[in-house]
């Protein structure tokens, strides 16, 4: 899997968390870093 079809499942997964309205904030934000580093090493590979 690459990096972009690995930050749209995450993107999916952490719409889902929010959506859904638990007491998830430990599970999104680690979603949320893991997305943010995906994208940085995205942007890093293209340059």
């Amino acid at each position: 899997m690459d990096y972009s079809q690995r930050i749209r499942v995450l993107k999916d997964r952490l719409h889902r968390l929010e959506t859904n309205d638990r007491d998830n904030f430990g599970v999104r934000r680690k979603i949320r870093r893991e997305i943010e580093f995906l994208e940085k090493s995205l942007q890093e590979q293209n340059s």
